[in-house]
Order: structure tokens, then C-alpha cells, then sequence
């Protein structure tokens, strides 16, 4: 019977003490700007005219196209095409320039390429390298 008793309570015991360390351990974990989202200069909270996000409805080159968010990607919807296309974020360049990539389908990538992280203006590069000048529309506000 007390062979029994140890048995069930060492590991329970060894439980407890892990987490406890655990537990200490990450209160003492400084805050980390790579987990922080970074504000916008207009904040975190866009209203107005303003967007801070890759979203809403841009002029590319002659055509259109309407910027969704879904989880981890964006949904983009050309108003001359079929369907949809799925871009995801790539990087910010060394210069402040935001990178978004669409998946390779064996034809190459699609690019939009943004100024800054306003996604206001930039360029559109298509998988055959042809580029277009981005603009998001003044009607993609956030009511």
C-alpha cells in the first residue's frame, strides 16, 4: 500500500514542480517587440479615410480588385476575372516597402508591393513581370 501511495503521488509531485518553474520562469520574460503589434501612425483603430490594413479596393493599373482579409491570407477579387486569388504576406523590406505574394501555380508569383504600411500606393507586378501602378480607391473607407 505505500509503495502504491509514492508511486501515484512522484509524478504529480514532479508535475507540480515543472510548472511552478515554468510559471516563474515567464513572468520574468521581458516583453518582446516581435510579438507587440506595431501601431499605425494614425493608431491602432483606423476611422475616416484612412486604412492600416491590406483590405478594401484598389485600382491596378486599368482594372479593379476588392482586398478581403481570411485568416491568414487576403482574398482578392478582380472585377475582370473569374474566382479568386489568395495573396499572403512575404515581408517588409529593408526600405519600409510591404510585400504581398500570391501562390505559385507554376506560372510564377504576383506581387503587391506597397510604399509604406499604409497600403495606400505601390505596384502590382504579375507573374510575367508586367507592373501596375496600385492605388486604393477613396470608396474603401470603414464605416
Amino acid at each position: 500500500m505505500q509503495k502504491t501511495f509514492s508511486c501515484f503521488f512522484l509524478p504529480i509531485r514532479t508535475f507540480l514542480f515543472i510548472a511552478a518553474c515554468g510559471i516563474s520562469y515567464a513572468q520574468a520574460l521581458p516583453e518582446s517587440d516581435a510579438i507587440r503589434p506595431v501601431p499605425s501612425p494614425q493608431g491602432f483603430s483606423e476611422t475616416g479615410t484612412t486604412l492600416s490594413e491590406f483590405e478594401g479596393r484598389y485600382k491596378v493599373g486599368n482594372t479593379t480588385c476588392t482586398v478581403v482579409p481570411i485568416k491568414m491570407a487576403f482574398e482578392i477579387k478582380w472585377v475582370k476575372g473569374q474566382g479568386v486569388m489568395h495573396f499572403f504576406f512575404e515581408k517588409i523590406t529593408p526600405d519600409g516597402k510591404s510585400i504581398f505574394v500570391s501562390k505559385d501555380f507554376g506560372k510564377g508569383r504576383d506581387k503587391f508591393i506597397f510604399d509604406d504600411n499604409l497600403y495606400n500606393a505601390g505596384l502590382f507586378i504579375r507573374a510575367d513581370r508586367k507592373v501596375f501602378k496600385v492605388e486604393r480607391l477613396k470608396s474603401s473607407t470603414k464605416n
